[in-house]
């Protein structure tokens, strides 16, 4: 590993910024339709699950070494023998796709509200979030580290004001009863994609030098970051919407007020900024992992197919994130938990201890077999 580049804070903010731009916001709406007493219990698995698998993550990134990124991970422990080179090739090209559709859900959800906010097109909208998220990714993992601290920061100082709000306009209450086995499984599948920050942890991991407990705090402070957003988005959602909208903040803001719109408006943004942050950033250092290029080059390659496939007409918000987070899940059961297997009886630290035995390699695999369900079923 490098030496430190970031403190916890950041690293921790760069795992929040992962998962905060879709899966949060998308949550309310989902939760309307389970109850809340159901969608907590499942909240609770999901957050327990996914920062197990995530310092499972770390731990083969460290042991790794080299800055190693997740399609190396995986190549060492489990592409194997005379097709590892394509496997290796065959995963990174599908790798790129599911990261692509990630990247285009964020522009067209970023870019709708641009549009609206400013009355610009929409496809001049989409330029605008493009150049200003894209031009940060360039100058590397301290300015993305930052920026993710400053808007994360941001972002909680929105999320408290329009809570207080929120309490003081409360609409409806809140929904109690359980819904179908469909609706739950769709709530896990988007909880596990809310909290997932795959390919951000490698970044975590260089940036505090591979130093494990360090690591292990800012995973654990980053997933922690969005379950309690996530607990208070929906929460207050639930209370205060008009209507309880796909994307929570829309229905959210309206109902406290006029004002809260544009509130509402600036958070979304936000949230889908750090989300593309992390994202390219990942994405940008797998490439150069792999292609071997310069970083200008990389960094276009992360970044700029994500634009086109916006103008494709390819769905609505929603269905880039259900979609994404399937893949995700599918990529994740298959690898994760089998190359730690192997990971786990080479000397060096563990972080997880006990916590990583084969019991709970087992239930984890589960966990992300059901999220790739969870995000293909009918709701």
């Amino acid at each position: 590993m490098k030496n430190k580049q970031l403190t916890v804070w950041e690293s921790a903010c760069i795992v929040t910024g992962y998962g905060i731009g879709g899966g949060v916001l998308a949550m309310p709406w989902l939760s309307a339709r389970n109850g809340v007493p159901m969608s907590l219990v499942i909240l609770l698995a999901a957050f327990a699950a996914s920062v197990i698998l995530h310092c499972m993550i770390a731990e083969l990134a460290i042991k790794s070494g080299s800055d190693a990124q997740i399609i190396a991970v995986f190549s060492k422990y489990v592409f194997a023998g005379r097709f590892r080179k394509a496997l290796t090739t065959g995963f990174f090209v599908v790798m790129a796709l599911v990261l692509f559709t990630n990247l285009a859900a964020y522009i067209s959800g970023a870019a709708e509200i641009l549009s609206a906010m400013l009355g610009m097109p929409e496809w001049a909208a989409r330029l605008v979030f493009y150049v200003f998220a894209a031009s940060v990714v360039l100058f590397g993992l301290k300015a993305v580290g930052v920026s993710e601290k400053i808007a994360i920061g941001a972002i909680f100082a929105l999320v408290a004001l329009l809570a207080v709000c929120s309490l003081a306009n409360i609409r409806n209450p809140l929904p109690l009863a359980a819904g179908t086995v469909n609706q739950a499984l769709a709530y896990f599948g988007m909880a596990m994609f809310a909290f997932s920050a795959f390919f951000s942890v490698p970044q975590a991991a260089a940036g505090l030098g591979g130093n494990g407990a360090k690591i292990r705090r800012a995973v654990f402070l980053g997933i922690l970051n969005n379950f309690v957003l996530i607990l208070v988005i929906t929460v207050c959602a639930l209370l205060a919407s008009d209507e309880v909208t796909e994307v929570a903040m829309i229905g959210w803001s309206r109902g406290i007020g006029s004002w809260a719109e544009l509130v509402g408006s600036v958070f979304t943004i936000l949230a889908m900024l750090t989300t593309y942050w992390s994202i390219s950033l990942a994405l940008a250092d797998i490439v150069a992992e792999q292609l071997h290029w310069g970083r200008a080059a990389c960094w276009l390659v992360a970044t700029a197919p994500s634009l086109l496939m916006t103008f494709l007409g390819l769905g609505g918000f929603l269905e880039f994130m259900r979609l994404a987070g399937g893949l995700i899940a599918i990529l994740i059961a298959l690898l994760v938990v089998p190359a730690y297997r192997k990971c786990r009886r080479e000397p060096g630290e563990s972080l997880l201890g006990r916590w990583g035995g084969t019991s709970m390699q087992i239930v984890i695999a589960a966990a992300y077999v059901l999220m790739a369900v969870g995000n293909v079923v009918t709701v």
